[in-house]
């Protein structure tokens, strides 16, 4: 029997997944290297936790891409070398006459957005994850979230978070952001709704409290999440 393209798996997977139904709740975040993703769901992973400790929330974060390493038999490395490598005419000719099974940075792509939208209609599930964020911005009861924030004030951020001068900061930052725009565009254009988020914040007006706030109030909204009991008022004695 011939064998189906891993490709052509992965789209058929997808395309099932815009038929499902009762789907979440989730979230998923985006950021510009430098903001504040990680910090923003771990928080919202224990206001949320609070308000239901029966069915708790978990944070995905740079899982996902180790689980599909696992997945494939492969080192994070190869994986992560595989996603981020600069696209070309030469390198995806070579990439034809490999012979190890080891995917190509669209199989990859597809494979993480598989993953989110799992996660997505599986529900209670807050994923961190840059590239790949808007996967499911066309799926019901949950929201894609999107951060950024000026160069300027990201480029602080990492001296000050990682001990690094002005020279090395924006050098990393430009070698992350190139690494990034490749795996964002394929998500964007495979993407069933635009805009390919649905908040966006800037962090260097709105810190990591307010933000959360607003997303839970958000959520609250969308009815994504039921609006905390009012407190009853006490009588004076």
């Amino acid at each position: 029997m011939k064998r189906q393209p891993l490709s052509s798996c992965l789209r058929d997977h997808l395309d099932e997944s815009h038929k499902k139904k009762g789907s979440g709740p989730f979230l998923v975040i985006s950021a510009q290297y430098g903001c504040d993703d990680y910090e923003i769901g771990r928080m919202l992973a224990e206001k949320l936790n609070e308000r239901d400790e029966q069915q708790p929330w978990k944070v995905h974060y740079k899982e996902l891409l180790a689980q599909l390493a696992a997945d494939m038999g492969l080192s994070e490395e190869v994986i992560e070398r595989e996603r981020f490598s600069k696209p070309s005419f030469f390198s995806n000719f070579l990439h034809g006459l490999k012979k190890e099974g080891i995917p190509d940075k669209l199989e990859i792509n597809h494979n993480i957005t598989r993953m989110i939208r799992d996660i997505a209609f599986e529900g209670y599930g807050i994923v961190i994850e840059q590239g790949c964020a808007s996967s499911a911005v066309d799926v019901d009861n949950g929201l894609s979230i999107r951060i950024e924030a000026p160069r300027d004030w990201r480029i602080a951020r990492i001296c000050h978070k990682e001990s690094l001068d002005a020279g090395a900061a924006t050098a990393k930052i430009e070698k992350i952001e190139c690494q990034w725009a490749y795996s964002r565009a394929v998500s964007d254009k495979q993407s069933q709704r635009q805009p390919a988020f649905n908040l966006i914040f800037d962090n260097s007006l709105f810190s990591k409290e307010i933000i959360v706030e607003l997303v839970l109030k958000a959520m609250e909204e969308k009815n994504i999440i039921e609006k905390p009991a009012p407190k009853l008022k006490k009588m004076p004695e």
